[in-house]
């Protein structure tokens, strides 16, 4: 426990992003990187990306490479907005149940080129199939085609989230002893 834990009302629970007392939040964010405990979630949380199975990491760099070579984006600015924001619909997908995969693609043809690839893969340039030109760029990031930060490795930074909180923040309930 913390020398000097933030008392948290326990009707914070029911807060909003909306509703949520910016004073508290200041306490516990300043509590928290005081402490030491933002490097000690980061590092779990880079750790726990690195030892996942579906490489997300390589599958992230991958799929950058893969739009600045297909020229979608030509800055650094521009390269992680999109990036982030692939992740985020794709993160967001893999909640809701869906599968994804993120393709880029200038494609002038009608060809019926099935990639069925379950791994890293990335085409970039012309090619021809079946007669007809096409200038592709596709890129399946994970083995689910997927830029979706892997399930198990958010729950894992969450449970050292919540054991960070627990030693900085007291619940009050309202009630005092004495």
């Amino acid at each position: 426990m913390s020398q000097t834990p933030v008392k948290v009302p326990a009707s914070a629970a029911a807060y909003t992003p909306a509703t949520q007392d910016q004073d508290l939040r200041s306490q516990i964010n300043a509590l928290l990187i005081r402490e030491g405990h933002i490097n000690k979630i980061q590092e779990h949380f880079l750790h726990s990306l690195n030892a996942h199975p579906s490489n997300w990491p390589s599958a992230v760099q991958s799929h950058a490479l893969a739009l600045l070579r297909s020229g979608d984006v030509t800055t650094f600015p521009a390269l992680v907005r999109r990036v982030l924001e692939d992740v985020r619909h794709d993160t967001a997908a893999a909640s809701d149940g869906t599968t994804n995969t993120t393709t880029n693609s200038n494609s002038n043809t009608n060809n019926n080129n099935n990639n069925n690839n379950n791994s890293t893969t990335s085409t970039n340039g012309s090619t021809k199939t079946n007669g007809a030109s096409t200038n592709t760029t596709t890129t399946t990031t994970t083995t689910d085609g997927s830029l979706a930060v892997p399930q198990a490795v958010v729950d894992a930074v969450l449970k050292v989230a919540r054991e960070c909180l627990d030693t900085v923040c007291e619940v009050d309930d309202g009630s005092t002893a004495g």
